[in-house]
């Protein structure tokens, strides 16, 4: 298969991501009771956690970061395409890592957890983030995500020197959501 599926294979356009108002709304309402008053968004898209804010926590500064910059050409705020040197209250991870790019998910596994070292050391409260539930991958899903077991993702966690707080399961059922204080 070589390394045909790329990110834009699974991401084609900056405003393609998969998910509707409904679904951000229960994603991100995971935030409510979370104390914090800066937000560094990695894998941000277009910004959807943006518009969340702006409704829900309009005191909140928010930064986004991503390596698309057609994406992030789409944001009204304050954009990188590398994690910045200063610290965020809340560093967010949605979706960040989930597509099995390149066709190697030992090579995106590393990619995932080298990035949560990094954000854990810019991260002053919080740090949330998603990974797929390897159980409910099937058939071609199972090709174009990489999933984790629950083992998997009690070593990542670990590996990374992470203690979850909340390891969300229901918001979206394909997808273990895991929300972590790191103060």
């Amino acid at each position: 298969m070589g390394n045909s599926r790329d990110l834009k294979y699974f991401y084609p356009t900056p405003e393609s991501t998969g998910y509707g108002d409904q679904q951000y709304q229960q994603r991100f309402g995971l935030l409510t009771p979370l104390d914090f008053a800066s937000v560094l968004d990695v894998g941000s898209g277009p910004c959807n956690l943006l518009k969340w804010l702006e409704q829900n926590k309009p005191a909140v500064t928010y930064e986004a970061m991503d390596i698309r910059e057609d994406a992030l050409a789409l944001c009204p705020c304050k954009t990188h395409t590398k994690l910045p040197k200063k610290k965020f209250d809340l560093v967010c991870l949605y979706g960040t890592i989930t597509y099995n790019i390149g066709e190697d998910k030992a090579k995106n596994k590393q990619l995932l957890f080298d990035l949560l070292v990094d954000c854990k050391k810019i991260a002053k409260k919080w740090l949330i983030f998603t990974v797929m539930k390897e159980e409910g991958l099937m058939g071609l899903a199972k090709l174009q995500f990489v999933g984790y077991t629950r083992a998997e993702l009690d070593e990542l966690l670990s590996s990374v020197g992470l203690v979850a707080n909340t390891i969300n399961t229901q918001v979206d059922l394909g997808e273990y959501i895991i929300v972590c204080n790191v103060e």
